[in-house]
């Protein structure tokens, strides 16, 4: 059976590391001269996903303009849009919206950016997206290091969806991906349990966000102390070709490899 170009640029584009479009987006243009197939499925990613350009704006289905092909930032007040080769924000103008933003929206958009400053030490950039019905808003974080030269990119990426009666519900997803002389690429997904805030304010949407980001690094830093105690040493022989024993527990971290892996940030 067949497969059409369009249908296999998209599954490429959709299995994509979502810090390396750029590159797929060149190596596709090496490969393919129809540069229109590979725009329409890097777009169609971006809208189902979201995407950092120029360091700062997201972009996705959420906060696409309804009569325009331009996306709109309301916590910097700009409506832009976007080049998908270089991954910058481009012609980017004013945009003034007060209409269905809550009271407290300003505080939040201020304890966001602390928030990022204070628990996300790589690129940070997040949005926060009012909804159409009961003062809902949509929070989108995501936070990004990209390093192409030791050849390894990685982003974590959470989204909260805050209903006007104080239901908050939300998603955690974690890409990384290392290719030096191989492919490993580690994807995380879970769900934030659904709870109901007391108060619909600023600083409970923010310790609400912060109690479980908290709560699942925790979780993920648990399950590599297990890979690295339990599953790791499972795999290996007992005594490797130098013939000395490897100890597998808190030493692993005085071996080359382990101290990469338990202090690299």
């Amino acid at each position: 059976m067949s497969v059409k170009l369009n249908e296999l640029v998209d599954s490429l584009v959709k299995t994509s590391p979502p810090g390396e479009l750029t590159n797929v987006n060149n190596n596709l243009s090496s490969l393919i001269d129809d540069s229109s197939v590979i725009q329409d499925s890097i777009e169609s990613y971006v809208n189902e996903n979201n995407a950092v350009f120029s360091g700062k704006y997201i972009a996705g289905k959420y906060n696409k303009h309804p009569n325009s092909s331009k996306y709109i930032d309301y916590v910097n007040g700009k409506l832009f849009n976007i080049d998908l080769k270089s991954m910058q924000a481009i012609d980017i103008e004013p945009y003034h919206e007060t209409s269905g933003l809550p009271g407290y929206f300003n505080e939040l958009t201020r304890k966001l950016e602390k928030y990022g400053d204070d628990h996300y030490p790589s690129s940070y950039a997040f949005t926060v997206i009012p909804e159409n019905d009961d003062d809902s808003l949509r929070i989108i974080i995501i936070g990004q290091r990209l390093n192409n030269d030791n050849y390894y990119t990685g982003q974590w990426k959470s989204e909260y969806l805050i209903k006007g009666n104080g239901q908050v519900s939300g998603v955690v997803k974690l890409d990384i991906h290392y290719y030096e002389d191989g492919n490993v690429r580690l994807k995380f997904d879970e769900k934030i349990e659904s709870t109901t805030l007391q108060t619909v304010n600023a600083g409970e949407i923010v310790n609400f966000i912060n109690n479980s980001e908290t709560k699942i690094t925790l979780n993920i830093i648990d399950q590599f102390t297990h890979l690295n105690q339990q599953s790791f040493k499972n795999l290996r022989r007992l005594l490797p070709i130098t013939r000395s024993k490897i100890n597998w527990g808190n030493a692993i971290g005085n071996y080359r490899l382990g101290s990469d892996v338990v202090n690299k940030k």
